[in-house]
């Protein structure tokens, strides 16, 4: 499937991107997606609007903001959204990859945006595909969200920090470098569990995980079928447990910097306590 992605600047293609957006999260209030005027707006006064096309039509796009100025400057992609049917499939990637090319151009090196922890596939898309990482976890950023992806969940969300031009990112989107399955980050470089796998299929809480170099979190395979199939309140069960094991890490220094599974193809978020720099060069346990 060929992907072509460009800037958008045409008012008619602006709406068509809020569209898809809309499409893309279930968005039920368009007073959660954008207004076409903003996206003009960013145009043309420090924006980046990009649109996804396969086959002629936009079935992706995404749009962000530079901020700061001097050695604090930084792009802020504040959504990147793909219809259902075209997930998956490269179309965020390639916006991803466009957006980076177009903000080193511009020569700022960093990115951020904020992502829902809880999704297991947005984890692995921002740091095992893209490279990011996250040290900060904000609860209910935006308050409660009534799209089909995030009602009855809250809007807990980390802030993703894609270092455009660090080797550990440049690793990342060649797929040079992949993290072993969780069974072997435990046996082989002493990972400990700050949440596992519940033989019920509900988190389950470890409360000394004590202070491992490698920590774990589980995450549900997909939130969205746990909420529609067992209930809100089992979902709501798993983002409590996040929550706690999360916030707990980043509170001792822990960086969030991978996704794995186990052989069970159960899901985890990969934790390593370092600093910033050697996790940017890609300084990991298992690429030593």
């Amino acid at each position: 499937m060929e992907v072509v992605v460009r800037r958008l600047s045409d008012p008619v293609e602006l709406e068509e991107a809020v569209e898809v957006h809309a499409r893309a999260w279930g968005s039920r209030d368009y007073r959660e997606v954008v207004a076409p005027h903003i996206l003009r707006a960013l145009v043309d006064n420090g924006g980046l609007v990009l649109g996804a096309f396969v086959g002629g039509r936009m079935v992706g796009a995404s749009y962000g903001w530079f901020v700061g100025c001097g050695e604090g400057r930084y792009f802020y992609s504040h959504a990147t959204g793909v219809e259902e049917g075209y997930k998956y499939r490269g179309v965020g990637f390639a916006l991803k990859a466009r957006q980076r090319e177009e903000v080193l151009r511009e020569g700022v090196s960093l990115a951020k945006w904020t992502f829902d922890p809880l999704q297991s596939l947005n984890t692995r898309f921002n740091l095992a595909k893209l490279g990011a990482v996250y040290r900060v976890y904000k609860v209910n950023y935006y308050g409660e969200m009534t799209d089909e992806i995030n009602r009855g969940l809250g809007s807990d969300r980390v802030v993703a920090e894609w270092w455009l031009d660090s080797r550990l990112v440049r690793l990342k989107l060649e797929g040079r470098l992949r993290p072993p399955p969780a069974e072997e980050l435990k046996t082989v470089y002493g990972a400990v569990e700050a949440l596992a796998h519940g033989d019920d299929g509900y988190p389950s809480p470890r409360e000394a995980w004590g202070d491992a170099e490698v920590a774990l979190v589980a995450l549900p395979r997909n939130i969205t079928a746990v909420r529609e199939e067992l209930g809100v309140d089992a979902a709501r069960r798993w983002r409590m447990a996040t929550r706690k094991a999360i916030t707990g890490l980043l509170s001792k220094g822990y960086i969030a910097v991978d996704h794995t599974f186990d052989s069970s193809d159960r899901s985890y978020a990969v934790f390593v306590k370092s600093g910033l720099r050697d996790v940017l060069e890609a300084r990991l346990p298992w690429a030593r």
